[in-house]
């Protein structure tokens, strides 16, 4: 006689596939986005899983070598098959609609408007600008390639946000204060002695997806009024930027 009884064990053993497969491929996307090893938080938020089942689900990807995690590196990360090189790196685009938020902010401020993202290589954790609107101020190329999370307002925020020792113990008041306030102000890392920078973290669900910052000119923000109408410009666009990342990622894991 058949046994129609519900499968159970299939069912369970299904689910727990799909949800291996779901973390190989949200790890696979996120590495290609970031260019470097993935956070365990990271995966989980794409996923829309707890951070527990996420890291049971990676164990059997680590045992057959599949994943593996950087000596090296972070504590709690991630990356597929090998690290990623500069080489291997693939630049992260922008969507339409970030990008047009980063414009916007350019023009209402008539400033420099940058976005950045977190980039491991090595034991060197460091920020790359992955777009820029100019405006009438002519591009700066130092600000494009890649460096470290000390070097200027965008990397500290970032620090600041994966709340981890990435940048050495005497700036660990100052990463304090930046998570506090929510940004950070200080004299650009490149440029010259022209340019200030105002940055802010941009989120993905609860993980770190890069900074926004503005470049305004040093006379300006002389001016307390400016000063603030920048920092909110700033804030604002930060604020919206994770509003829309956040809702992609939940849409996704859905």
């Amino acid at each position: 006689m058949l046994d129609n009884s519900p499968d159970v064990a299939s069912d369970k053993s299904g689910k727990v596939v799909r949800r291996v497969v779901d973390v190989l491929r949200a790890l696979e996307r996120l590495q290609g986005e970031l260019g470097r090893p993935v956070y365990l938080r990271e995966v989980a938020a794409e996923t829309g899983l707890a951070s527990a089942t996420a890291c049971r689900s990676l164990q059997p990807l680590e045992k057959t070598g599949i994943v593996g995690r950087p000596s090296d590196g972070p504590r709690g990360t991630y990356w597929l098959d090998r690290p990623p090189t500069p080489a291997d790196r693939r630049p992260t685009v922008p969507s339409p609609w970030v990008r047009a938020r980063l414009v916007g902010l350019g023009s209402h401020t008539g400033q420099i408007a940058l976005l950045y993202a977190p980039y491991h290589l090595g034991e060197t954790p460091q920020r790359i600008c992955t777009d820029q609107v100019w405006g009438v101020h002519d591009p700066l190329q130092e600000a494009l390639g890649p460096a470290p999370l000390g070097a200027g307002g965008p990397g500290l925020v970032i620090a600041a946000a994966l709340h981890d020792r990435l940048v050495g113990g005497p700036r660990a008041g100052e990463l304090r204060r930046i998570r506090e306030r929510g940004y950070a102000v200080g004299p650009a890392a490149f440029g010259g002695d022209q340019y200030d920078t105002i940055a802010a973290p941009v989120w993905r669900g609860p993980a770190v997806a890069g900074a926004v910052a503005l470049m305004p000119l040093r006379t300006q923000m002389r001016s307390p009024r400016k000063r603030a109408r920048f920092v909110s410009a700033v804030t604002e666009t930060a604020g919206a930027m994770s509003n829309h990342l956040t809702r992609r990622a939940l849409t996704r894991a859905a």
